[in-house]
Order: structure tokens, then sequence, then C-alpha cells
């Protein structure tokens, strides 16, 4: 879904010239977004349309759309894990936190995930004061972030 939707920004606006998701998480926090590149003169434009992505987040996801993005995790998942080394180290890593070696139980976590679960994560992730980096030139035609905050409530 995020990664499509981060793909099919490039093919439905000119302007913008790269686009990726954003999504580092940890025990008491993380960060969670999507990140646009193009030029100056369309600063709002990219915010606009990074907002909008985000807020779609929080709408059904169509059955066809959750399964192709589980199974697109589900490769990039075994694909980390075909290196022996990558793979101990991940081993390694579950027994220290979890006490338990369960990296089989990936694939049933990720066929689990539901678009309800989905919409209420970006939900819960989008409540808070959003992060904003903007660079380049033009970065007086950005709203600042308090209208953001607004925007994606």
């Amino acid at each position: 879904m995020y990664c499509r939707a981060v793909t099919n920004l490039m093919q439905q606006h000119g302007f913008i010239d790269g686009a990726s998701a954003i999504n580092s998480h940890f025990t008491d926090s993380g960060l969670f977004g999507i990140n646009v590149e193009g030029p100056g003169s369309h600063s709002a434009e990219l915010l606009q349309v990074a907002v909008e992505e985000l807020n779609k987040l929080r709408e059904p996801i169509s059955d066809a759309e959750l399964n192709r993005a589980k199974n697109l995790l589900k490769m990039n998942v075994m694909m980390a894990l075909e290196n022996s080394g990558d793979r101990l180290e991940e081993i390694a890593r579950n027994f220290q936190t979890f006490g338990a070696l369960n990296i089989h139980e990936y694939i049933d976590k990720i066929n689990a995930v539901t678009s309800d679960q989905i919409n209420r994560a970006a939900t819960k992730c989008l409540a808070g004061k959003p992060t904003m980096v903007v660079s380049g030139g033009a970065v007086n035609l950005v709203p600042g972030i308090s209208d953001v905050s607004r925007m994606l409530n």
C-alpha cells in the first residue's frame, strides 16, 4: 500500500522527482512518514501531495492492494534472510529480544495484518505533532508546522 502509493506519486505528479517511505521504530518512539523531492517552485504542492498520501492511510485498503503489500513485504523479509550471516544476526536479535527463535512467525504475522489495523496505526501515528524537514529553495512557500498539523487531522 504505502510503497505502491509512493511509486504512484511520481507517475501522477510530474513535479515529483523522488519519493520514499520513512519508517524507523523503537520501543518508545519512532518516525513514520513520507519523503518527497522536487523543484522548489512546487514546494507547496509537494507538501500537499505528501499530506494527502498520509491521510489516505486512514481509508480502507482493498484486499488486492493489501495482499500485494503483504507479498512484497514477505519477499523482502525472506530476501533479507538469504545470507547466512544476516540470518544468524536476526536469530541472535530474536533470542536476545524475545528469548526465542521466532523468525518463522514473520510470515504468519504479516498474513494476519488487516486493513483496519493499518488504518488504526496510521491514525495513531498521524495524531501527534508532526516532524517536518524542508530543504532547498523556496522553503518559504511551505506552510508552517501548525498548518501541517491541521492538514493531518
